[in-house]
């Protein structure tokens, strides 16, 4: 009988077991199958090499919008757009594009003929940066009542996956531009709008006056801007995005009405995509601090309102320092990071969108987004490639419930495609996978790399192939893992049909979505960074001096850059990675890591960590390795004010 544990069975033609494999062998032979195994469970693929296609196809489409943009010489944009350098006019236009996207979610209805009403491209671009962040999104769709009919709209993606050019058309029929216009109030084309769109409706914190903010001004004080501030024309107040984001917060606790009652990262966990007893918890927790508290005299939810803006002086700062002894640090973050702004939706999709920018751009740099690039049955074998690492990356997911691993490109391509189906997306996780899995593209550089290297021990634990195949050099085996491999009996899977073909070698690097250099923390990231390239070298030379090959492999890393280790030269708040999160916490929580169970591991991480603080050699069956970094030791040691070097767990032979 079958091993149901066992994956699914490739048919491919024979290869090297090393990637670096001789040019003249033919590439593998790939026939997916109709099903995989994730978990304990047989599944259907979960998404198709042609919905790829049709993912990327969309992708380019991002891409020469972003260009165009960025060549700033189009006469309908605003002069002061146009001598804006490129990356701020990028900014810019997409703050335009998130407003356009508002107005037509707020507009649409459940009973809208969806074919009939889609939006153009700028707006299709932010709405696919919005299913990325999947967890906000599924709980957005339930929790705010104007964003009802985005859910249902959501459903009809498959459909567009299946023919891309419903939402990239640039000659959409009549009926759908003069509904476009009517919902929205601004021209279908972007740059149309972009000519007439100045001024953003907001409504003043204290006076309750709707002013008009413009969206860039010469000082940069436009609401499209980084240093955001409009004097009210009522009450002379400097509103700003902070005091905006408070002032929703307000309005959020004073609503009773369901679903608008709960506050934003209280509903949806791991495990239900809407915890309304959780929600109500929470907020009954928050509003017993003391400014919150509805008087008595509160005759009416503005009045109530007025209170709490007043009770925390206006400031989000108080706010955080008031509600701080009413709920545990890192849930109460999520909640007000929702708040941000006046927008309706609870995550920044300016961010959003521009984070995804970097990922959009490497899909450009491999050629993926080239028309008619998959069109030959050679070249989509990479797509199939995809398919097939994406659904073992998912078997990882299922086989350790609270790691955070951080994908390839490849992976993330069919992984970006999978949540681009919000409904089917949450719906296989849960079955599959056992609960909802998370998308955060939001993690800093040096917590990304540590979870990559985890990421490639773990795959390579699980299926007896490397996890990447472009050159970088990968991480050498804990001690835990050779000992482990020493002592099993158990043989491993024949798992070739992972390994790439060369078509799919660049693929393979770390989808880090460029991370971002975390400037809060400056000197330590500049020597985290330091650190990883000098182990990175170690690395490559360690590998070289193994397979002989110093040439071959320096000359493919030299291909792209090391991952983690260079910024993305824009001017929004958030760092940005890509990492596959469920349950627990990053650098906390409990990590079942590659099939050793917890208590051990926890007792070899103690042991590693007194072996490191006291400089000592750990001898593991007769081989002596140095222990260079312990993942788990940094946060201790740094706890106690010791400087010391980044959180790794390496055992690189000495």
């Amino acid at each position: 009988m079958a091993d149901p544990e066992a994956p699914p069975i490739y048919s491919i033609q024979p290869r090297s077991q090393e990637p670096d494999h001789d040019p003249d062998v033919l590439p593998p032979h790939y026939s997916v199958p109709d099903q995989f195994i994730i978990g304990n469970k047989r599944t259907n693929q979960l998404v198709r090499p042609e919905q790829l296609k049709a993912h990327l196809t969309l992708l380019h489409a991002f891409h020469e919008l972003r260009r165009s943009v960025e060549d700033g010489s189009d006469a309908r944009f605003p002069e002061a757009a146009r001598v804006m350098d490129p990356e701020r006019r990028w900014g810019w236009f997409v703050a335009l594009a998130v407003e356009r996207f508002e107005r037509w979610c707020v507009t649409i209805k459940t009973t809208d003929h969806e074919r009939q009403c889609l939006p153009p491209i700028d707006v299709v671009m932010v709405w696919h940066a919005y299913l990325l962040n999947p967890s906000w999104y599924a709980e957005d769709t339930v929790r705010i009542s104007k964003l009802g009919a985005l859910a249902k709209y959501s459903e009809y993606l498959p459909t567009c996956l299946a023919n891309p050019e419903l939402l990239i058309t640039t000659d959409p029929y009549f009926g759908r531009v003069e509904s476009w216009e009517r919902r929205t109030s601004t021209p279908y084309h972007p740059f149309d709008a972009a000519a007439v769109l100045t001024r953003k409706p907001i409504e003043c914190p204290r006076c309750s006056r709707t002013v008009l903010a413009p969206f860039i001004a010469p000082d940069g004080s436009g609401y499209a801007q980084s240093k955001f501030h409009f004097e009210c024309e009522g009450c002379a107040y400097d509103i700003t995005k902070e005091v905006l984001g408070l002032y929703k917060f307000a309005k959020n606790l004073v609503e009773h009405r369901s679903p608008d009652t709960y506050l934003a990262g209280t509903l949806h966990t791991p495990s239900k995509a809407k915890d309304t007893t959780r929600g109500d918890v929470i907020k009954k927790r928050l509003l017993s601090a003391t400014p919150l508290v509805r008087p008595a005299s509160a005759g009416s939810p503005d009045a109530w309102e007025r209170q709490i803006m007043t009770g925390v002086l206006y400031s989000m700062e108080r706010l955080r320092a008031v509600l701080a002894t009413h709920s545990r640090p890192r849930l109460l973050g999520k909640i007000l990071s929702a708040y941000a702004d006046d927008r309706v939706f609870s995550m920044d999709l300016v961010g959003a969108v521009l984070r995804q920018g970097s990922f959009i751009q490497k899909m450009h740099d491999l050629g993926w987004t080239q028309p008619g690039y998959f069109d030959s049955a050679e070249d989509a074998v990479v797509l199939q490639h995809c398919v097939a690492r994406y659904h073992a990356f998912l078997g990882l997911m299922a086989d350790s419930p609270a790691s955070f691993f951080v994908p390839t490109l490849d992976i993330d391509l069919a992984w970006h495609t999978h949540q681009l189906m919000a409904k089917v997306y949450q719906h296989d996780c849960a079955s599959l996978v056992g609960r909802y899995v998370d998308h955060d593209d939001k993690i800093e550089e040096g917590h990304l790399a540590t979870a990559f290297d985890v990421t490639c021990r773990v795959w390579q634990d699980r299926y007896g192939v490397p996890y990447m195949h472009c050159g970088c050099p990968l991480p050498g085996d804990t001690i835990g893992q050779k000992l482990r491999r020493m002592l099993s009996s158990k043989p491993a899977h024949d798992n070739n049909f992972l390994v790439p073909p060369r078509e799919a070698l660049e693929g393979t690097h770390p989808s880090d979505h460029n991370a971002v250099f975390a400037f809060h923390e400056a000197a330590r990231s500049l020597r985290a960074r330091e650190r990883r390239g000098r182990k990175a070298e170690r690395r490559r030379e360690r590998d070289a001096m193994r397979r002989g090959e110093r040439d071959v492999a320096a000359g493919r890393a030299g291909v792209h850059g090391q991952a983690f280790l260079y910024p993305v030269p824009m001017y929004f708040y958030y760092p940005a990675g890509c990492v596959a999160a469920s349950g627990g916490m990053f650098m906390g929580g409990p990590m079942n890591v590659g099939g050793v169970p917890e208590g051990v591991r926890q007792e070899v991480q103690l042991q590693l960590a007194g072996a490191v603080l006291r400089g000592h050699v750990v001898e593991a069956a007769g081989v002596a390795e140095v222990v260079v970094v312990v993942a788990d030791v940094v946060e201790v040691v740094e706890a106690v004010g010791a400087d010391v070097v980044e959180a790794d767990v390496e055992a690189d032979d000495g």
